[in-house]
């Protein structure tokens, strides 16, 4: 015994060893991640920011070629100063804009907006803080970007742009010159940029090493504008530079990507991440002390720490019971009958018998029925063994987790329990989420690192069920709450049964539904500034003899979560195609059809074959059909998105982004996505008359489809006044029930036909 006791403790210390070394090796790896979660999001902000200029200076370099043409081709001679109103309403359009102006090659302004003071211009070619940018400008085929300056005439700070006008000779006849302001709301020269005070973002020049915006605590345009790296500083810290980031400074300015690299300044530790624009000659720099990422990597050190004691304890609590065990045996094999063969803990019995127990005393407690996510996975692709393994890993996390007057069970598979005394709502949500945190950690498994998930369901007695069963049934719904979003943790309410009971009378009818044509179309028309009808979107409804009319947002939600969207999408696409035929066959006009395809149908294999098979089974056109697509499509797998996308213009189907300005859209995502139209969102067009927010953003999302030729339609349009004042902002197709309701492909049918009878129908925008 006196043996057994020895090896025991040495067994005990050997474990803390252990635990020691793996709490160094933990808190290694947090700095480790500290670190690079930084340099990710430094990396990731630069290339950013450095892509939003590029496009913004690409953007107003078409602007200035454009309008500078047009000045020129007015024919009017440049031998007096004029202010042009033309140029103030391209001005309203971008508020970051501060003035337009149009100077002859020797410097002088002729022609500027009427925000702007003439007495206060400066001669561009004399002036020196303009003269050498003006030279670049007169010699360079392309926009300048100059050095930022307070410029009296408009009595802003300014970074100006300028881009040379040339006659088919090639000689300089006038140049273009603009004012981006610096500060403006929302633009990418905002002044915060940066994120707090150890942080900042730097715009400067390659040719002469002048700062052109710095965002910085306490630093303003007064403090920056005048700041200039001499060329033995620039060639110093080029040095640094290529040293730190291990490239040279031509293959950093060649690349696409930001590199990243640390340096110590005035004894200051700084993470550094840089990328170059070649056409504007611009470098952007990201960067921040590491002082916060120090004060956070030492937050962590105290719960680690205590963390470790936590376990040193529990273990010594632990040694201390098998020490006695060879008192217990008799106990132990109540135990055994009790207890799960595989993880030891308490079995569907145990916790039943414990259940009992406890409702016979009448004393409030609570269930919680916890459920690993995608268990079925690890069994499926490493085994049963390593499944096995994993359950006995995760019932280890959940002891050391769960408190010593809890009961902890597994019920069966990848199901686990705990009854606790505690039925205070906010202090048990905020175990049990601190709980799944905790179980998401990483853990071996043999030579596997694995982590799993847990959802978790929470029923209190007597609130949620005054008897076994009910309580049982309660948790076990909140559970299949939970599961819904994963890693989560849902509390039982008296609706979940309800709602419950909803979703699967929901789904059972919608798969009786699909299977005997409960389901029909119903078309929008799509319209244009003259009235006529222009195209249909396809909408599905659902009318079912039990439920009633079933709301599409409430059927197509549990499609998606029940597997039955494949089929609904399928049955929206054959049916559409096949009345729009029907409708051609009788109309005899060019029509568009649109339809929305959900995420999940869109990422299926075999998408682009299925909707060439029913394009061609209904002898539909390629050209009439429109998939609509939404923002969130571009979240997950972006190449194979748009792999997709290509494939499916390449067969002549257009593509358009459905609700555009309402989630992730960039200009650099459209840049990069073949998008054919954009619709602008029901949310802007219900404000556009009384919202001059929502009307500058209207004004915006017409811009950018003109940039990108792209089509346009706004939806959602009910009054004759949005319609009227799309019309003036340049969108000219229209959705909504101004002009129409949804209506069955009849009634569409009968509408066309009636239009067309009516050869004196007035070119204005009528209502149906």
């Amino acid at each position: 015994m006196a043996a057994l006791k020895r090896n025991i403790w040495a067994l005990y210390f050997l474990l803390v060893t252990v635990g020691f070394v793996l709490l160094a090796v933990a808190l290694h790896q947090r700095w480790q991640a500290l670190v690079s979660d930084e340099t990710s999001y430094q990396l990731s902000r630069a290339e950013l920011i450095s892509q939003s200029v590029h496009s913004m200076l690409r953007t107003h370099e078409l602007v200035l070629d454009v309008v500078g043409r047009e000045l020129l081709s007015n024919g009017q001679p440049f031998s007096d100063q004029q202010k042009i109103p033309l140029l103030d309403s391209i001005m309203s359009v971008n508020p970051a804009l501060a003035g337009f102006g149009l100077a002859r090659p020797d410097g002088t302004f002729v022609r500027m907006s009427t925000n702007i003071d003439p007495a206060g211009l400066p001669n561009l070619l004399e002036d020196p803080i303009t003269g050498a940018d003006f030279r670049r400008t007169l010699e360079s085929d392309t926009m300048v970007v100059g050095r930022t300056y307070y410029l009296e005439a408009v009595s802003e700070w300014i970074i100006p742009i300028r881009k040379a006008l040339r006659s088919e000779q090639g000689e300089v006849v006038a140049v273009m010159s603009a004012g981006l302001e610096l500060g403006v709301e929302g633009s990418v020269l905002g002044r915060n940029l940066h994120d707090g005070e150890d942080d900042s973002v730097i715009l400067f020049r390659e040719t002469d090493g002048y700062v052109q915006l710095i965002s910085r605590e306490g630093v303003g345009p007064e403090q920056f504008s005048s700041i200039q790296v001499n060329q033995e500083q620039l060639a110093s810290q080029r040095r640094e530079f290529e040293a730190k980031a291990g490239r040279t400074i031509k293959d950093i300015m060649a690349s696409r990507e930001a590199a990243v690299f640390t340096m110590t300044r005035g004894s200051v530790d700084y993470l550094t991440a840089s990328i170059y624009d070649p056409r504007y000659q611009l470098w952007t720099v990201s960067e921040t002390r590491f002082a916060p990422l120090y004060r956070e990597y030492t937050a962590t050190l105290v719960p680690f720490i205590l963390s470790f004691l936590a376990g040193v304890w529990l273990l010594f609590v632990l040694f201390r019971i098998i020490d006695r065990a060879e008192r217990e045996r008799r106990e132990e094999l109540l135990h055994q009958a009790r207890h799960d063969d595989l993880t030891g803990l308490l079995n569907r019995a145990g916790l039943l018998d414990r259940l009992e127990h406890r409702l016979t005393r009448a004393r409030p407690f609570s269930l919680v029925v916890i459920n690993i996510d995608n268990f079925s996975g690890i069994n499926d692709r490493f085994g049963l063994e390593y499944g096995d393994h994993t359950l006995v890993e995760f019932g280890r996390r959940l002891e050391r987790l769960a408190e010593e007057h809890d009961d902890l069970a597994r019920l069966g598979s990848d199901e686990f329990a705990i009854i606790t005394p505690n039925t205070d709502v906010v202090p048990l949500t905020r175990a049990c989420t601190n709980l799944v945190e905790d179980l998401a950690e990483i853990f071996e498994v043999g030579r596997l690192r694995l982590q799993v998930g847990a959802s978790v369901g929470i029923a209190r007695f007597p609130e949620d069920g005054d008897s076994l069963s009910k309580l049982i049934r309660s948790a076990h719904l909140a559970l299949y709450e939970a599961k819904q979003s994963r890693n989560a943790v849902c509390v039982y309410e008296a609706e979940m049964e309800t709602a419950y009971l909803r979703r699967l009378n929901v789904e059972q009818r919608l798969r009786y539904g699909l299977a005997s044509h409960a389901l029909y179309m119903v078309y929008q028309p799509q319209v244009n500034d003259a009235g006529d009808t222009i195209g249909l979107e396809a909408l599905v409804r659902w009318q079912d003899e039990e439920l009633g009319f079933v709301s599409p947002a409430e059927f197509v939600d549990v499609a998606e979560k029940s597997g039955l969207i494949i089929p609904l999408g399928n049955f929206v696409l054959d049916t559409s195609l096949r009345e729009f035929r029907q409708l051609i066959d009788k109309v005899q006009q060019p029509l568009d059809l649109a339809i929305n395809i959900s995420v999940i149908q869109f990422c299926q294999p075999g998408f682009v074959d299925t909707v060439l098979n029913a394009l061609k089974t209904h002898d539909v056109s390629p050209s009439s059909l429109v998939l609509e697509i939404t923002e969130t499509l571009f979240m997950g797998n972006f190449e194979q998105v748009l792999q997709t996308i290509c494939n499916l213009r390449n067969h002549g189907i257009r593509l358009a982004m459905d609700d555009f300005g309402t989630g992730y859209s960039s200009l650099s995502l459209l840049r990069q996505l073949p998008l054919d139209e954009l619709k602008i969102d029901k949310s802007f067009v219900d404000g556009i008359v009384e919202d001059e927010k929502a009307a500058n953003m209207v004004r915006s999302i017409v811009a950018i489809a003109r940039s990108h030729n792209m089509s346009l339609i706004a939806e959602g349009v009910e009054e004759q006044a949005q319609a009227q004042a799309l019309i003036n902002m340049g969108c000219l197709r229209f959705q909504g029930y101004y002009f129409s309701r949804p209506v069955a492909m009849a009634d569409i049918r009968q509408k066309l036909t009636d239009t067309a009878r009516q050869d004196d129908t007035p070119a204005t925008i009528r209502r149906s």
